[in-house]
């Protein structure tokens, strides 16, 4: 009787093990890539928030000579638009019964107000001079788990950023450490210099121009 010879297929020992070190090389490579990506994807949603609220501000001023600080009241005409250092906006959603504004008082102590549009995870700060005194807003914006702040002010064309890699979960509210540079109110005098006003940021510690 004649015995047949089975052979057994599959994967050697020595196959495998490369198959399991190529994956691992390969993950190496992808994971910190793919982390990069997404505190860029963060940073820029901040930068485009910035943009957005200081296109929002000129528009303000273009109609009604006046800029908006931040708030939160129920309604944009029940807002007060007195000016000073403006509440921190906090993700796409306002608060329930609320509103995202940007207000102001113009010359004769109307208000003049428009929405405000923050991206889910961004917090912004928009603070005004108060009344009765030379028109000027700085902007400030960071996602909260982003690594640059940005900047904008009326007395500047440029939007202004600092960057350190300690500050992803953080947010406006409770400022970076070592944050400097950014005013608490407004000045008619730019008050951020690209490459010589102090910023907390690292590793240069200056704030940079986009």
């Amino acid at each position: 009787m004649l015995t047949k010879i089975r052979t057994q297929k599959g994967f050697t020992l020595i196959e495998l093990l490369i198959v399991v070190a190529i994956i691992g090389i390969l993950a190496a490579i992808a994971i910190p890539q793919f982390a990069a990506y997404r505190i860029k994807g963060f940073n820029a949603a901040a930068a485009s928030d910035v943009k957005n609220a200081k296109t929002a501000e000129e528009s303000l001023f273009a109609d009604n000579q006046t800029y908006g600080w931040s708030e939160i009241p129920a309604t944009l005409a029940g807002a007060v638009g007195t000016g000073g250092t403006g509440a921190e906006l906090v993700g796409a959603t306002p608060p329930a019964g609320k509103v995202f504004a940007l207000a102001g008082l113009k010359a004769d102590g109307t208000l003049a107000s428009v929405g405000a549009s923050v991206s889910n995870g961004v917090s912004l700060i928009a603070s005004t001079i108060a009344q009765n005194a030379p028109p000027a807003y700085v902007i400030s914006t960071k996602h909260a788990q982003g690594t640059r702040v940005f900047v904008a002010e009326s007395a500047s064309t440029a939007i202004m950023y600092a960057e350190n890699s300690t500050w992803a979960g953080t947010t406006l509210g409770a400022p970076p450490a070592g944050l400097v540079g950014v005013p608490a109110v407004a000045t008619t005098a730019p008050s951020i210099v690209s490459g010589t006003t102090k910023s907390g940021g690292a590793p240069v510690g200056t704030w940079s121009a986009m």
